[in-house]
């Protein structure tokens, strides 16, 4: 740990030192950034991470875990250009119920800061690269270049992974650990960071109505609350009043940016956990309701057989044959 915090501004840790503390990863300098791999007794993997100044940071990791852990975090705000696995993939803030690939999914976002939980499940490939921009760094840009920079968050929260930059994903693949060994990492890192939020710009739809960027920006910071904290007693009405909008707005919101309402995103949200809890087969079916926000098992079992078409214990029970 103290090879990190000697590495790398303090804001920046807040993005990777959750990780390195929970998967016992002792990391080393390289010549372009830290490396570090994950313990055998946890598992076979590697995190590598480099920050790039004091307002960008690229991360990658490959990760598979022997037990399942549920890993807490609690990044500061940011934007993330993003390309990963499945599983990575569908612990992001909004991924919902989509049907990602195996690996190199992509996705760009802009999120709040707090505390945000994930359960890696056991035999499970963790896979991403991550290109993580401090609001810090869009201020410096807009300053350097005028009028170029100063709607990435907003393109970031627009982005659709239906239809991303054919150029993205070749240049998230740039960043690499064999590549940061040799001379001259640095400043390609640097170059391919900004050069990945250039093309995402290039891309952006500027001819959305201001009405729809703005439904969006608060369809973003409610799932957000929602990733972080479906574990508390959250409602719409909770949300809403924590974002000082009504409860119509943020559900007309909802139904206009994901087609269904914020109340229906929440239990999805829980329903996602709920299932990896389930299937870590590590807590009862009581345990689950509680720690997915559900006050009584009756109420979670309602709900789940709602959401799945079976009760939590029949899913168990067959997700355990599979």
């Amino acid at each position: 740990m103290g090879t990190l915090r000697s590495g790398m501004p303090q804001h920046l840790r807040t993005f990777v030192e959750p990780q390195v503390e929970q998967l016992s990863l002792a990391m080393e300098p390289i010549r372009c950034g830290l490396y570090g791999t994950l313990p055998k007794s946890l598992g076979e993997g590697f995190l590598w991470t480099v920050p790039l100044g004091d307002d960008c940071l690229v991360s990658m990791h490959s990760l598979r875990l022997k037990k399942p852990l549920m890993l807490e975090e609690r990044p500061t705000d940011f934007s993330c250009i993003f390309s990963g696995s499945r599983a990575t993939f569908l612990s992001l803030p909004g991924a919902g119920a989509s049907s990602p690939e195996e690996t190199e999914n992509l996705a760009a976002f802009s999120q709040t800061g707090g505390t945000t939980r994930c359960l890696m499940q056991a035999g499970v490939l963790y896979e991403s690269t991550s290109v993580t921009y401090t609001p810090d760094y869009f201020d410096k840009l807009a300053k350097a270049f005028p009028g170029d920079f100063g709607n990435a968050r907003e393109t970031m929260r627009s982005f659709d992974p239906a239809n991303p930059p054919a150029e993205m994903r070749f240049i998230l693949r740039s960043f690499s650990p064999e590549r940061a060994t040799l001379p001259g990492a640095a400043p390609y890192f640097h170059a391919k960071a900004l050069e990945a939020l250039s093309v995402l710009l290039a891309r952006s739809n500027a001819a959305e109505p201001k009405t729809q960027r703005e439904d969006r920006a608060l369809v973003e910071q409610a799932e957000a609350l929602m990733s972080a904290r479906f574990t508390e007693h959250l409602t719409a009405q909770s949300i809403a009043t924590e974002l000082y909008v009504s409860r119509s707005k943020l559900c007309e919101a909802f139904r206009r940016v994901r087609g269904k309402g914020a109340a229906e995103c929440l239990r999805e949200e829980r329903m996602k956990a709920a299932r990896q809890l389930l299937a870590s087969g590590t807590a009862s079916v009581a345990e689950v309701a509680r720690a997915v926000g559900y006050a009584r098992a009756s109420s979670f079992d309602e709900a789940f057989r709602r959401e799945s078409d079976c009760s939590p214990t029949e899913w168990r029970q067959g997700a355990a044959k599979q």
